[in-house]
């Protein structure tokens, strides 16, 4: 039979002008490992690429509200609530997973990790001793929503994920500590927003 004789559709492969003479593509995989012709390799596989013709751009939003300890300026997360959009999701579970990532990771950038270098040009940082990891002790629970807007580049309207809210929640996390302290005047602290640098932001208006 000649390869132009044999068509593929809704997952069968059948003899062009015979659709009755059909194999699955279920078939297909399982003879291309068993009871094969003498001289024949088994295997069964297949290689694309696809070639978007334009860029995906997941986007979302992130809303936080903090309270602050003023006698030591540790700053507790109350609530936190994001919203992704990366188009369809083909796969909810791993997406929600890449989201919780990103929330949690976005979170230890804003509070804790810090790489920096001493006098001497030493990375201080170095380990996971001085550079620090949320854990699910630091960790706020999160209010997760999603939006969908299909990306018109892509077959299914799907998009990037990817850890995606490691961009924009830093910046929710800083900005709700400096929302609390905006009535005090302050309107800059450097991430990581460590607790003594809220104190003595607190300190310096004279707050504490």
């Amino acid at each position: 039979m000649a390869e132009e004789d044999v068509e593929y559709a809704e997952g069968r492969f059948s003899v062009r002008g015979a659709p009755d003479q059909a194999k699955t593509i279920q078939d297909v995989a399982f003879a291309a490992y068993t009871n094969l012709p003498v001289g024949m390799e088994a295997g069964l596989e297949g290689v694309t690429y696809y070639d978007p013709p334009n860029m995906t751009f997941p986007f979302g939003t992130y809303c936080v509200v903090v309270d602050i300890d003023k006698g030591t300026g540790a700053w507790k997360v109350r609530k936190m609530v994001a919203v992704d959009d990366c188009g369809v999701r083909i796969n909810p579970m791993i997406v929600e997973g890449q989201i919780h990532g990103g929330l949690a990771e976005g979170f230890g950038i804003a509070a804790m990790q810090l790489i920096t270098f001493d006098e001497q040009g030493n990375c201080i940082g170095s380990n996971f001793t001085d550079y620090l990891l949320p854990t699910s002790w630091e960790t706020p629970a999160f209010e997760t929503h999603e939006t969908v807007t299909p990306s018109p580049h892509h077959p299914i309207g799907a998009k990037g994920v990817g850890e995606s809210p490691t961009v924009g929640s830093p910046a929710a996390y800083v900005n709700a500590v400096l929302d609390a302290l905006a009535p005090l005047g302050v309107t800059n602290i450097d991430m990581p927003v460590t607790s003594d640098k809220v104190w003595a932001a607190m300190h310096e208006k004279g707050f504490v």
